[in-house]
């Protein structure tokens, strides 16, 4: 709507000037270059056409489509203060209600509170489980070592009959077997544990709490 305003000054209120026959050509091309870019929402280039066009003559509409313009850069003290000069030329009844509603609406942007910011991604989390796994592959991991050295020492070991030797090398055997079990499964403990705390996406919880002068903000995150 307060859109809407500024097309209706810039578009109906401006030509009309242009029909005067001192009308300065630059300041026509300023205002229609301005008209150009304010419908392409180019409002930067815009305001900058328009204070151009003011510097050349000083109309009463350029001052309402500045207002425009800056409103809607959401510079809204900016946008009172040109409403306000508008409001000082004396403009019609229908120009003047317009002037009086857009200083409103941007008097209740001012008031508006800010938003809060937007809450940040999801974090990842290493919980309990995460450390217990890692603990615990660990754990099978240095079994899997003792084991391996227990084989080799029995592998070596030549001493006593043959019966007994070949007894040593059949619990070597059972001890490797025995370390590999326990390497794979402290390997699998942990990839678990890290495919998991991959996979363990917190959200962040955003707490406001009002303070004298205003609202501040936190991060929570949930245990």
């Amino acid at each position: 709507m307060i859109r809407a305003f500024g097309l209706v000054v810039l578009l109906v209120a401006i030509p009309a000037r242009a029909q005067t026959p001192t009308e300065d050509p630059v300041f026509a091309a300023h205002v229609a270059k301005a008209q150009e870019l304010y419908t392409k929402n180019d409002l930067v280039h815009a305001r900058e056409e328009l204070l151009a066009a003011y510097a050349i003559d000083p109309a009463a509409d350029l001052l309402f489509g500045l207002g425009q313009v800056e409103f809607n850069l959401k510079h809204y003290a900016k946008a009172i203060e040109y409403y306000e000069q508008f409001m000082t030329t004396n403009p019609d009844g229908e120009r003047e209600a317009l002037a009086q509603q857009a200083i409103g609406a941007a008097r209740i942007e001012l008031r508006r509170p800010p938003p809060p910011p937007p809450p940040p991604p999801p974090h990842r989390e290493w919980d309990g489980v995460d450390t217990t796994l890692v603990v615990g592959g660990g754990v099978l991991g240095a079994g899997g070592a003792a084991l391996l050295y227990y084989a080799h020492h029995l592998s070596i070991d030549h001493t006593g009959t043959l019966h007994q030797y070949d007894s040593r090398i059949h619990h070597a055997r059972i001890a490797q077997w025995s370390a590999v079990g326990g390497f794979t499964a402290g390997a699998a403990m942990i990839s678990a544990a890290i495919i998991r705390w991959r996979l363990h996406l917190v959200d962040t919880t955003l707490e406001v709490h009002p303070t004298a002068g205003g609202v501040a903000f936190s991060l929570e995150h949930p245990l």
